[in-house]
């Protein structure tokens, strides 16, 4: 077995720092933790991607292939004709909070046969009858791709089939012109589900053509297709209409298409559109490339690095823009004023909308550059020195595993921690990273844990756990003392997909003394056999000054409990302390202690917080106290899935409280950090009240479970942090 203790963080080669003067903009909080007095962790979890459009915008149409059949004694043999038949589907949907109105989509890519039987209609025959729903096309592309790569999966399950058991209601002699009704009962086997449907049909032979319209509804969720929830956009029914639109021809006196006509060959010549070079490519070089161009945060997901890309998401473009959805700002304006709104005006929102209506126009080649402009390049923070793990991979039966690693700068003398930025290497696998600062005696610890159990790193599921003195208890100086509970120690740096690089506030820093080094946290979460990951972290780092301050990130927290809706409540894990056993099992101690820790440091009790519990809703809040005299400079809030609402407020229930963050609607997808637009200054032992609440309604899909504050995907959590630039 490998010994891995003298297995080192790869050091990357430094990158030539810019010509330029240090950033003082606050670009992003970026640095999340959580802390108890027994035990705690942070547990961030991966952004679901809106969609990736790119791969999946664009689909053939040909005609799927049904098994044919042959006629009979007296049988009419009949072929469904593609350029006349469709496949419908009505579901209801919510866009950002808005009224209800109905999504519809349509595919002609439908094949089958019918055997009809003249004399005796209840004797005719109907073939499988297949269906390509990669096809689906409906107003919205943006839309479309989604189904495509996460609900129906069409891009890798393009087929849907219709296999028939019996028909009921059909009897009698064929009379041209007459309308029969009748049901038609078999099964539909979508990806890797099959389940029962019956259709109600009204059919009708003239003309050597049948026409049929066959309805029904199904469940999305029967065949794990939904209900359809992005989280902070859209969320859908779990109810969608099915309506078959059938014409059968006789194959041997007509033509039957192999190949329908798709949604992008629409003619939208004649539509108005602002000039794509002129107008709708500065927008997007300036509010969308700094995330979806390649490499950057978001360019894993959708990809603009072209204009054909654009292109195939213009209809998204549109609803993403027109709903607010886009560009990403979930907080309201409430409270104190945050900088660096990122909001279109009216008339970029304008403009994106007519060239999304007139199909997306080009007046460029295809591959044409989209690049983010050369302001919004500058501010990202230098590569001074770039660390990486040795390459780790977990083990499958570990769903969730916090692993820590030792990244050491090498520093010789004091140098300020200034800014960073997250090298991910296998993100999809990577739920959150936390870095923490230690010292030269913690370091020497981490040595006795790296590698003792054969793999790169240690097992942490509550903090690095390294003994030493801690790296702000400076020889010679005055212990610092914080007024009341401030959350876990000497965090300086954290991630979760999607989110930014970080330049630290102006004249602030975290300093780093001789021997000082960092620990990273990564929270894997594994669905599929782990990969190797050599994630890490490049710093900027610069001397120190007489102007610097030392950046604190301050992390109030709060309890959960959640109970199971009453439909569930007989589950197993409804009961609470099966759930909180459970969680022990995965988690540890912590899976117990952080719950118990929150709701005495908030001093609340599990009966108080689910008094008012309606199965759906569920509250939480706790008041903390400032740690240090100082400035406010930004702002986080924290949830997972069920995230309803979050708000942090400033001297509660006085007059002159402060809202520092409004969420009304908290979205998932977009655990944003917020800066303030103008420091706030603050006196140690202010209060500071969370206010959080969960809706089981925004995750319907998840598994009965009593819900509390602790580290899994599939768990909870409510809390903030706030940057805190301390006085001297």
């Amino acid at each position: 077995m490998t010994d891995h203790h003298d297995a080192p963080a790869v050091v990357d080669a430094p990158e030539p720092a810019p010509a330029r003067s240090h950033r003082l903009r606050w670009l992003s909080l970026g640095i999340v933790g959580v802390g108890l007095a027994a035990a705690g962790v942070v547990a961030w979890t991966q952004v679901k991607p809106v969609v990736d459009a790119r791969r999946y915008a664009s689909v053939t149409y040909e005609v799927p292939e049904a098994p044919h059949l042959s006629a009979g004694d007296g049988e009419l043999l009949l072929r469904i004709d593609p350029t006349a038949s469709s496949l419908t589907y009505e579901v209801d949907e919510t866009f950002v909070g808005k009224k209800t109105s109905t999504a519809t989509g349509v595919t002609n890519g439908i094949a089958g046969d019918i055997a009809l039987n003249r004399d005796d209609l209840a004797a005719s025959r109907v073939g499988d009858i297949v269906a390509n729903v990669e096809q689906f096309h409906s107003d919205n592309n943006l839309r479309d791709a989604r189904i495509r790569q996460d609900f129906l999966e069409s891009h890798r399950y393009p087929l849907a089939t219709f296999s028939l058991d019996e028909v009921k209601g059909l009897d009698g002699t064929l009379e041209e012109g007459r309308s029969y009704s009748f049901t038609l009962e078999g099964s539909v086997a979508i990806k890797d589900t099959t389940a029962p449907v019956a259709f109600d049909v009204d059919a009708t032979f003239a003309d050597g053509r049948l026409t049929a319209t066959a309805t029904t509804t199904a469940k999305l969720s029967r065949f794990d297709a939904g209900p359809i929830s992005i989280a902070g956009l859209v969320r859908t029914e779990d109810d969608v209409a099915l309506t078959l639109e059938l014409t059968a021809v006789d194959p041997s006196r007509a033509e039957v298409a192999t190949e329908v006509a798709g949604p992008e060959r629409v003619d939208t010549k004649g539509a108005e559109s602002p000039s794509f070079r002129t107008v709708v490519a500065p927008i997007l070089e300036q509010s969308c490339a700094n995330c979806h161009n390649t490499g950057q945060m978001a360019g894993k997901h959708v990809r603009i690095d072209t204009a054909a890309d654009a292109k195939a998401i213009s209809d998204g473009i549109k609803t993403v823009t027109q709903t607010g959805y886009m560009p990403p700002w979930p907080a309201s304006d409430k409270g104190v004023e945050l900088a660096h709104v990122p909001r279109l005006s009216p008339s970029e929102l304008q403009a994106l909308a007519a060239w999304a209506d007139a199909g997306g126009p080009l007046d460029v080649p295809a591959s044409t550059k989209l690049e983010m402009t050369a302001e919004v390049a500058a501010q990202q923070p230098r590569k001074d020195v770039s660390l990486r793990i040795p390459s780790y991979t977990g083990v499958a039966t570990n769903t969730n595993d916090y692993r820590c690693f030792v990244l050491d700068p090498e520093v010789t003398e004091d140098t300020i921690l200034t800014g960073y930025t997250f090298l991910a290497d296998q993100v999809e696998e990577l739920h959150h990273a936390q870095v923490f600062h230690i010292s030269d005696e913690q370091a020497a610890s981490a040595e006795k844990l790296d590698g003792a159990d054969g793999r790169p790193g240690w097992e942490c599921y509550g903090g690095p756990g390294l003994a030493g003195r801690r790296p702000d208890r400076v020889p010679g100086q005055p212990r610092r003392r914080d007024v009341g509970f401030a959350g876990q120690d000497n965090l300086v740096a954290g991630w979760v997909p999607g989110q930014s690089p970080v330049i630290f506030p102006e004249g602030s820093g975290v300093t780093l003394h001789k021997g000082d080094a960092l620990v990273m946290q990564l929270h894997y979460h594994y669905a599929d056999a782990p990969t190797p990951d050599s994630s890490g972290l490049a710093l900027q780092l610069d001397a120190p000054s007489a102007k610097h301050r030392e950046l604190r990130v301050v992390n109030p927290l709060g309890p959960v409990e959640i109970p199971c809706a009453p439909e569930d409540a007989d589950a197993p894990l409804c009961d609470r302390a099966a759930s909180i056993a459970d969680n022990v099992e995965k988690y540890g101690p912590s899976g117990a202690g952080n719950e118990a820790g929150l709701l005495a440091l908030c001093r609340h009790t599990p009966e108080e917080l689910t008094a008012d519990f309606d199965g759906n809703v569920a509250r939480s809040s706790c008041v903390s106290r400032v740690p240090q005299d100082g400035q406010i400079v930004g702002v986080l809030g924290h949830m997972h899935t069920l995230g309803k609402t979050f708000r942090l407020t400033l001297d509660p229930g006085t007059d002159h409280e402060q809202i520092l963050l409004d969420i009304p609607q908290w979205s998932f997808d977009w655990q944003m950090n917020y800066g303030l637009a103008k420091p706030l200054r603050v006196k140690a032992g202010q209060e500071v009240l969370m206010e959080c609440s969960w809706d089981r309604r925004v995750d319907p899909n998840r598994e009965p479970k009593y819900v509390v504050f602790a580290e899994g995907t599939e768990d909870e959590m409510c809390f903030g942090t706030y940057g805190l630039v301390v006085d001297p």
